[in-house]
Order: C-alpha cells, then structure tokens, then sequence
C-alpha cells in the first residue's frame, strides 16, 4: 500500500510539474481538485474539468451525472459568494461561473453531489471589474 501511494506520488507531481509549464504559456488555470471529502473509502474519478479563465470559471462535465448537484464559490472566510443547484448537463457540455466583482484573494470552488464533496482552490490576483 506505502509503494502505491508513493507511485501515485511521483505520477501526480509530474502531471504538476507538466501542467505548470503548459500554465505559463497560457492565461487560464485548471483548477487542481487537491481536497475531497467522500463518505466511503473508495478512489472516485473527479466528475468535472474546471478552468479559470480572466473572469469566470467553466466547468466541463466528463461524464453523464443523472443526480443534481451544487456549485458553490465560497471565499478564505468560508462565506459563499456563489451557489446554485443543477442537473449537470450531457457529457462535454460547459457550465460557467462569471467571477466579476469577485476582489483578490483565494477561493474554494465545490461541487457537491450526494455524499462527496470536491473541493478546488483558485486564487484571483486582482479585482474583476
């Protein structure tokens, strides 16, 4: 079990380490899902791709989710900023949050489904008009 995690280790901070160079080249960040909470102990694929963009935040579906779930955007003193429930569109559909007004800081971007919770911090490095 130790050289397992130590394996996946190693494979994650050279996907890191390759998504920091292709971020350099580019104005927008994927949101890396670092935190999850999920009531049993299973490995669970993160259902969404999510990409900061200047001023929002577009989240991609990579598989067909049939239960509702809930986004929210909460700030470093846990207020939500933003929530909303859907029913997750089909497969490689996007879903956008517009981040204007949001000031500099950091944030938490959750999706909530049932008994598991995603978490993805981002950081806003200047106030969105």
């Amino acid at each position: 079990m130790r050289k397992l995690s130590i394996v996946l280790l190693l494979i994650s901070i050279s996907f890191m380490t390759m998504e920091a160079n292709n971020l350099s080249e580019r104005r927008t960040k994927h949101l890396v899902f670092e935190r999850w909470h999920y009531q049993k102990r299973a490995l669970v694929p993160i259902p969404i791709e999510a990409i900061l963009d200047e001023n929002s935040i577009e989240i991609r579906f990579l598989e067909n989710i049939d239960n509702q779930v809930t986004l929210q955007v909460k700030d470093q003193q846990g207020n939500i900023m933003f929530q909303d429930v859907i029913i997750p569109p089909n497969e490689q559909e996007t879903y956008k949050i517009d981040l204007t007004g949001y000031k500099t800081g950091y944030y938490e971007l959750l999706y909530i489904e049932r008994d598991m919770t995603f978490i993805g911090e981002f950081e806003i490095e200047h106030s969105i008009p």
